[in-house]
């Protein structure tokens, strides 16, 4: 199980029980606390941002990676819980890390602890026994040793890049040997921790992507309902146009009709008063002729 939450500590010494029972919960940090009461904990190498270490827990021993880096707390354990933030193995090993500090222990000789500080190094190497400045250590390597520790290398080649943790290493394996298996078990966690960042890298890269690509369709599809929009808007304004222009033609046509109403109107009044004058000839002549037919003399028969 492996987890990253946000934290603004800047060393895991800084992460006290009240911090890290706020964080979990009390169920959680209860239990936790238990582990670390009951000197559960094995502190395999640490230092102020990082703690490898292996907790006895109720069904196995479970090994446990804490690094605290750019604000943020990653844990990851072997165990199977699904308790959040992180479960209660971390909490026992927060625990033991506030308590003890960044020291190095794993329960074995001085060796080991060289081992553990070697394998914090950001590229671990293995000494050469015939050049070391301490004798017994080119004696160290004896028969039985070797044979452990090839015995040992033949289990951890097949979990090399597979497991967090390799095979544990026989407590009577000790000297150079024990050295050499410390480095070799570092080296595995170191690549699988830089391969689990990769993934994680890829996995975020996909997930850009992917809204990368969400988000163009969306910026199409705007383009298109935009393109569509305008189109519209164009056609409703050469509709307002022609409409405009057809109320322009309208107006003068109107114009028009009114002159011409206005022309009829006085060529009728025109009309009626020809006629008027037309009846007062008509009635003049009507009286000349009578006249003139009163002037004519009488038929004498």
């Amino acid at each position: 199980m492996r987890n990253r939450i946000s934290c603004s500590a800047q060393e895991l010494g800084q992460l006290d029980p009240d911090m890290v029972e706020s964080v979990v919960g009390g169920q959680v940090f209860k239990i936790g606390n238990q582990y670390f009461t009951d000197q559960r904990v094995n502190i395999i190498e640490a230092n102020g941002t990082q703690v490898v270490a292996e907790v006895n827990g109720t069904y196995g021993v479970y090994a446990q990676t804490i690094k605290l880096r750019s604000g943020t707390l990653s844990t990851k354990c072997s165990c199977p819980s699904t308790e959040q933030p992180f479960c209660r193995h971390c909490v026992a090993v927060l625990l033991q890390q506030f308590h003890v500090g960044p020291t190095v222990n794993d329960g074995s000789t001085a060796a080991s602890s060289s081992a553990t500080s070697s394998s914090l190094e950001s590229e671990p190497r293995v000494e050469d026994p015939s050049s070391s400045d301490d004798p017994a250590a080119t004696v160290d390597l004896n028969f039985r040793e070797a044979t452990l520790f090839i015995d040992w290398i033949q289990q951890a080649v097949g979990q090399l890049g597979k497991e967090a943790r390799l095979a544990a290493v026989p407590k009577s394996l000790g000297g150079v040997a024990r050295e050499w298996a410390g480095v070799i078990d570092s080296l595995n966690q170191q690549f699988l921790e830089s391969e689990e960042d990769r993934t994680d890298a890829q996995r975020n890269l996909k997930s850009a992507e992917e809204m990368v690509d969400s988000l163009t369709k969306e910026l199409e599809t705007v383009k298109v309902q935009a393109e569509s929009s305008q189109k519209t808007n164009t056609g409703l304004e050469k509709k307002v146009q022609q409409l405009e222009e057809s109320l322009t033609d309208f107006s003068k046509i109107s114009k028009e009709r009114d002159r011409l109403v206005s022309k009829v109107s006085a060529m009728q009044s025109e009309l009626q008063n020809k006629g008027a004058e037309l009846e007062s000839v008509s009635m003049t002549l009507k009286s000349l002729s009578n006249a003139i037919r009163n002037l004519l003399p009488s038929d004498p028969s």
